[in-house]
């Protein structure tokens, strides 16, 4: 069994420029499994960018990416996945046309699919097998399986969400890298979401890193935060730590907005 201290992602002085513009500036930070850990920051700070260069769709200037105790640096974003580490993006990538199902399917289609693409469409009657049963679970555990044989071009943004969630879920990463998930949502989804994200770390163990700007969300749901401005890391701590810094009041939210999330951070913390 592999040491559960290197079974997370760990991010090392990274740096990525565009051109002239450095965008992240030597950041470090974790995101082990069996956590729910958020990268918070204004727009523009640089969240979506480190993401990008934790699974490998481009290269930092300086630094290293190491998933599970593995140097990933240079590998490739099939490679990082190979090794469990999943990713949403901020914009919904479904098939309309398919079913719920089917989106969810090719979640852990191209799990068992690998490096060799003959095998996802020449799939054995135990790989088939193996699909409908993670594809059941996931549609479970995100509470749409009433929405398995309706197209996905049919469904609400919020039901788009939590299809795209089960289908990165259905890919049984050890790792899941969110952005934005509850982007489109009301505040009834988003509360749903977090519910979600619990039962996932809470029941499987998986690790989420989570970018996200709905911030009751994320100091309901996340257990230690990363706090980024302007390309640099500038707090970490627990959602109540976070609340409660003079430079994260200074740089991100206003004291009145603050305030009450402390008291939600507070609340998670009490009932936990």
């Amino acid at each position: 069994m592999s040491d559960p201290a290197a079974a997370a992602l760990e991010v090392d002085g990274l740096s990525v420029r565009y051109g002239g513009n450095l965008a992240v500036d030597r950041v470090s930070l974790s995101a082990p499994v069996g956590r729910l850990t958020g990268l918070i920051g204004p727009n523009g700070a640089g969240k979506t960018t480190i993401f990008n260069a934790c699974c490998g769709l481009l290269r930092p200037s300086a630094g290293r990416v190491v998933l599970f105790g593995d140097d990933v640096t240079r590998r490739s974003p099939a490679d990082r996945a190979r090794r469990g580490l999943g990713r949403t993006f901020q914009r919904m990538e479904l098939f309309g046309s398919m079913t719920v199902a089917e989106n969810v399917a090719i979640g852990r289609e191209a799990g068992l699919a690998g490096s060799n693409p003959f095998r996802q469409l020449l799939g054995t009657r135990r790989d088939q097998a193996t699909v409908r049963a993670v594809v059941d679970d996931a549609l479970d555990v995100c509470g749409i399986t009433d929405l398995a044989h309706r197209p996905a071009g049919a469904l609400s943004t919020g039901q788009r969400r939590l299809v795209e969630l089960a289908r990165a879920y259905a890919g049984e990463y050890r790792l899941l890298l969110l952005d934005e998930p509850s982007s489109g949502l009301d505040r009834a989804e988003s509360e749903r979401l977090g519910e979600i994200l619990r039962r996932m770390v809470d029941d499987r163990g998986i690790g989420i890193l989570l970018v996200e700007h709905d911030m009751v969300l994320v100091m309901s749901a996340c257990e230690h935060l990363f706090v980024l401005d302007f390309g640099c890391l500038i707090f970490e701590g627990t959602p109540a730590e976070t609340g409660s810094s003079p430079v994260v009041r200074a740089a991100y939210l206003g004291d009145e907005e603050l305030d009450s999330l402390v008291g939600t951070a507070d609340r998670r913390e009490a009932g936990r």
